[in-house]
């Protein structure tokens, strides 16, 4: 089992390789489009919900009391923001430019983030978080994203999958914030953060 950042960093080479694919498409590949914006918002929607429910909440109970929990809330506005732009481009007509300029900003917009998370709080959590309490939380977020493919792909779900992104979109950050917080006390996340302490 990869540990908690092995993972997200294997999402993000996914999500950089779609984007890498929707920024490089014309006017003309209108299917090509619309299938790698449909792909993306699967793969960001799951790989966003991992992070809010897991590794954010860790991070945030790890780092408490820290200006490392500044990380946190900065990565929370960062999805919120990305919340945002994926509808706006997958209403947009995609042989306009309007699509063509969506795409290259979200792909700015998730590679700034990725950056800031790879490079900072990935480098924090190496810190705050023993080998085997990575692999612990990458055990939950695998677990979690089973259950969220299972959802994508079952044809009855999916109608409540993206009721639930569209609900999601319009939760102001604070609320996002004061969930992940909640989650942080649960005893799933609490026992694997508080082992140092038992130490």
């Amino acid at each position: 089992m990869p540990n908690a950042i092995t993972m997200l960093k294997a999402d993000h080479t996914t999500l950089k390789r779609i984007l890498r694919e929707l920024d490089a498409t014309t006017e003309r590949a209108t299917k090509q489009r619309q299938s790698l914006a449909a792909e993306f918002e699967r793969e960001i929607k799951m790989h966003a919900q991992i992070e809010e429910e897991v590794f954010y909440p860790a991070f945030k109970a790890a780092t408490r009391g820290t200006e490392a929990e500044d990380m946190f809330y900065e990565a929370a506005e960062e999805h919120h923001i990305v919340d945002m732009v994926v509808p706006a481009l997958k209403a947009a007509n995609p042989k306009s430019h309007e699509f063509g300029a969506k795409a290259k900003v979200l792909k700015e917009l998730v590679e700034h983030h990725v950056k800031e998370e790879e490079t900072e709080m990935f480098a924090h959590a190496r810190k705050v978080f023993s080998d085997e309490q990575l692999r612990e939380l990458g055990e939950l977020m695998q677990a979690r994203k089973d259950s969220l493919i299972e959802m994508w792909d079952n044809p009855m779900l999916r109608p409540v999958k993206k009721l639930q992104s569209v609900a999601h979109k319009f939760l102001p950050t604070k609320v996002k914030t004061a969930k992940a917080a909640a989650i942080a006390k649960s005893p799933a996340i609490s026992k694997i953060v508080d082992q140092d302490e038992a130490r």
